[in-house]
């Protein structure tokens, strides 16, 4: 019993503690950036354009490299069948 209520005290601390690290991280400019899109042909031949940052990073420069891979693509004939941006 002792065993359980320590074990339970422990992860409730951890959460907690997790919890004031992360939103500690994000007020000081730590972040993380997710950017996926998914192109078709005609010949359903399909290509994906992503980005991923996390942490301190240059997010015009991950957008900008993005959407650089998102108009090359679109240039050759693909269109844009999903998009994600977080």
């Amino acid at each position: 019993m002792k065993k359980a209520l320590t074990a339970t005290l422990v992860i409730i601390i951890g959460v907690l503690l997790y919890t004031q690290f992360t939103e500690l991280a994000y007020k000081l400019g730590f972040a993380e950036l997710k950017m996926v899109a998914v192109l078709e042909n005609s010949d359903k031949m399909k290509v994906k354009c992503d980005t991923y940052g996390l942490g301190y990073f240059d997010e015009i420069k991950l957008q900008n490299n993005y959407q650089k891979c998102i108009n090359e693509y679109e240039a050759q004939g693909y269109k844009v069948i999903s998009r994600t941006d977080n």
